[in-house]
């Protein structure tokens, strides 16, 4: 019997009830952890929520960018855009020109002029993604494929496209050119008598020496007779609210407004607004 005095059993314990105290006082405390991890949960659910509505609820455009919400709001928006967008613009924002996808980290942009409610509007709804926000009015025609331009009347194009950010060219093809560019209606209308282009289309500006797919003869060629129609999707209902805006935050931060943007002109006339 010495065994069962070494468990208690020399004291007339039955089995088991030595053990039977131990066993509640562990599934009490196990229930208490528990508790104590969902009431934790539920805090930081409840800390979240409060910012994403704070960040929702304020006017994107005004938000002061070294504020602590802004802040916060960036780095997330840094770890969503790396898990979301940096497949197509990069981890580094800047994009491809072999796939047409622009860099966010310049001052030129295709639509508006981009302060953080145009960018997130770009991600909420995207372009050509089939949504009846997205920027869908239109894209690059096939000028060439349609016959509208011979390819000899292409390149006296290319040479005034060129010629309008500073590239010499033969002036008498240059000349034809913008006959053709100004007269014919296939490239004025998108881009604007001035070739500056109209940022409601997403016609991009031809005067500067930025380009989307790249400036050589060859790759504008290929843009002009074959067309483009680049895209993006639009994140609705695939991301929520709150993240789409830390994202739009993220790039706002990594880039700079257009030279003519509405709060840059605010700025400086001393109306209000943030300067890009």
């Amino acid at each position: 019997m010495e065994g069962g005095e070494a468990n208690g059993l020399a004291s007339g314990t039955p089995p088991g009830k030595a053990s039977a105290p131990r066993s509640r006082r562990r599934f009490v405390l196990a229930v208490l952890a528990g508790g104590l991890l969902v009431l934790g949960g539920i805090g930081v659910f409840a800390v979240r929520y409060q910012a994403d509505q704070q960040l929702l609820m304020a006017d994107a455009d005004t938000l002061a960018p070294d504020s602590s919400l802004v802040q916060q709001a960036s780095a997330e928006g840094e770890t969503a855009f790396q898990t979301h967008c940096a497949s197509c613009h990069g981890r580094d924002l800047k994009g491809s020109e072999a796939n047409g996808v622009p860099n966010l980290t310049d001052d030129v942009w295709l639509y508006d002029f981009g302060r953080v409610s145009e960018i997130e509007r770009t991600i909420l709804y995207g372009i050509r993604s089939g949504l009846s926000k997205g920027h869908n009015v239109t894209d690059m025609p096939p000028i060439g494929l349609q016959k509208i331009l011979s390819p000899d009347e292409i390149k006296d194009v290319i040479a005034y496209t060129l010629a309008l950010s500073k590239h010499q060219g033969d002036p008498a093809a240059v000349e034809r050119g913008e006959k053709l560019f100004q007269d014919k209606g296939v490239c004025y209308d998108c881009h604007s008598r001035d070739a500056a282009g109209i940022p409601d289309y997403g016609a991009p500006n031809l005067t500067d020496d930025d380009w989307l797919y790249g400036g050589d003869e060859k790759t504008i060629y290929k843009s002009i007779y074959d067309g483009r129609h680049g895209r993006c999707p639009g994140w609705i209902g695939k991301l929520r609210f709150s993240t789409i805006r830390e994202i739009a935050i993220y790039i706002h931060a990594n880039s700079k407004e257009s030279p003519e943007s509405p709060s840059k002109r605010e700025a400086s006339d001393g109306s209000g607004g943030r300067p890009g």
